[in-house]
């Protein structure tokens, strides 16, 4: 097996030289935004049409296609990370899976941190994250088109840097869902048209609740949702569904470093599924956790770190994910393994042994609940 090296001693192994390459921002999104589509409520949605074929002349309704997803979990660039890539490029934390990334209809990730130079940390030390804003661009470079903020690290540094943290991803051309500067902001539905199908994103958090995090109609802040009262966020997402083909929700929730998701994630889970979640991605735990089919929906508890901090090899042990789904749902998917090491998500060959480690993982821990995990990382659902 490769020598595993630990993201956190890199600062002191690095013998590259520091890249001065400038900032390219996302000026030339995958599609041009319309701000006109009606809501559910007051909340923003915003659609995205992307052109994937010539352009035509009938006024005839066109059938519907299919959406390729690409989509991992937790990111960042602070501390140690930015410093790997100032010593490389901005190319570099996503080198090796830029091509799935850009090459899908729309890429996701989790944004595990703030992204501002402002503020002091609020969390104890080693545990407040916050992201240059130029470092932005190791998103924009790998093709990534959407980010989760609905998480507990978004606002580490405060108010401040929470603001900040809208603003430069918007001057990234970087999409974001979860978090925002009123409650209004916060609980949007972005909706892309692709293909004819219109593919909504929305997200939330269930981690740190508390209440000075939450975004109301006057504070910005995180979208929280406590599951002893979530009736009201169902209706949301029944009313989200209706103006979707396809629904995705990202979810932060669950429980650290374990493979085993919880019965209130579970139960949760359905529950949206039931309120017309077509797919949910799962992130917080910093480990792989299983993927189920419920209901005609696609569940995936956990996404796993993706250029994240790590206790050890195993939590450094992760994947890409991509799925293609129609106006039916699930198509088809596929997971490609990647480990963590050098501040950089490594694509691994099928040769080498973690390969082999990582797709037994997910096909143990899925089996149980209806998906078939395939040796090449195809993901299927059983008896389907």
């Amino acid at each position: 097996m490769k020598k595993r090296i630990l993201c956190l001693l890199l600062s002191a192994v690095l013998l590259c030289g520091c890249s001065e390459e400038k900032p390219q921002v996302n000026t030339m999104p995958r599609g041009t935004l319309i701000t006109d589509e009606p809501s559910a409520k007051p909340a923003e949605t915003i659609v995205t049409t992307v052109q994937t074929t010539e352009a035509v002349t009938t006024t005839e309704p066109q059938p519907k296609g299919s959406v390729r997803v690409a989509f991992a979990g937790d990111t960042t660039q602070s501390d140690v990370f930015a410093e790997a890539t100032s010593w490389r490029s901005m190319k570099y934390p996503f080198e090796d899976v830029n091509g799935i990334f850009s090459e899908a209809d729309i890429a996701f990730v989790n944004l595990e941190t703030c992204v501002s130079d402002r503020g002091e940390s609020e969390k104890k030390e080693g545990f407040g994250f916050q992201t240059p804003p130029e470092y932005l661009q190791v998103y924009t470079e790998a093709g990534i088109d959407l980010v989760s903020a609905a998480n507990n690290h978004v606002r580490d540094y405060g108010m401040d840097a929470l603001d900040d943290t809208f603003s430069n991803l918007d001057a990234y051309g970087l999409g974001y869902i979860g978090a925002g500067r009123n409650i209004t902001e916060a609980e949007k539905m972005i909706l892309y048209d692709i293909n004819g199908l219109k593919v909504g994103f929305t997200g939330l958090n269930m981690i740190n609740m508390n209440p000075t995090w939450y975004a109301t109609d006057d504070r910005a802040g995180i979208n929280c949702v406590d599951f002893a009262a979530c009736e009201d966020y169902l209706e949301l997402i029944s009313e989200y569904d209706k103006q979707c083909d396809l629904l995705f929700v990202s979810v932060h929730w669950g429980v650290e470093y374990t493979n085993a998701i919880t019965e209130e994630q579970q139960q949760f889970g359905h529950m949206l599924c039931d309120s017309g979640a077509d797919v949910i991605l799962g992130h917080h735990s910093h480990t792989l956790q299983p993927v189920e089919y419920y209901n005609g929906s696609m569940i995936f508890y956990s996404l796993g770190n993706f250029l994240f901090y790590k206790m050890d090899d195993y939590s450094g042990m992760t994947a890409i994910f991509e799925i293609e789904a129609d106006k039916n749902g699930f198509v088809s998917g596929k997971l490609s393994p990647v480990f963590i090491s050098n501040c950089k998500s490594n694509l691994l060959d099928a040769d080498d042994e973690m390969y082999g480690e990582i797709i037994e993982l997910c096909r143990t821990i899925s089996a149980p609940y209806g998906v078939n995990i395939t040796e090449n990382g195809g993901i299927e659902i059983a008896n389907r």
